[in-house]
């Protein structure tokens, strides 16, 4: 199954994350990211509520074994130098993120898995 990751530039704002909420951690990160990932049925209800708010949208698909080290920036600082906001979307409670604390160029140098 192919499951996808969305990102979100809101116009004055920024680009954001969206995470899909994971009620199940089961504290393994590759499993853990696949489960906050979106589904196509939920891409079918989430996409076109962010569109009506005029937010520009990236989607990249992602198939399991492209899970492996990977996490989202929510995941792992719970909060932590992120602008957060949770929505309840046509049933489906998303984490919209972004980290205001490291400049881009440096934030896309770090490993997670490294720490």
């Amino acid at each position: 199954m192919r499951k996808y990751n969305i990102y979100a530039f809101m116009p004055g704002m920024g680009r954001y994350e969206i995470i899909k909420e994971n009620q199940k951690q089961t504290g393994q990160p590759e499993e853990d990211y696949w489960n906050e990932c979106f589904t196509w049925e939920d891409m079918k209800k989430i996409v076109p509520y962010l569109r009506s708010h005029g937010w520009k949208i990236t989607i990249e698909p992602l198939s399991r074994e492209d899970a492996f080290g990977k996490i989202h920036i929510f995941s792992f600082t719970y909060g932590i130098n992120h602008d957060f906001k949770i929505l309840n979307v046509s049933g489906i409670r998303i984490i919209i993120a972004r980290d205001f604390g490291i400049h881009r160029s440096l934030k896309e140098s770090f490993n997670p898995r490294g720490y």
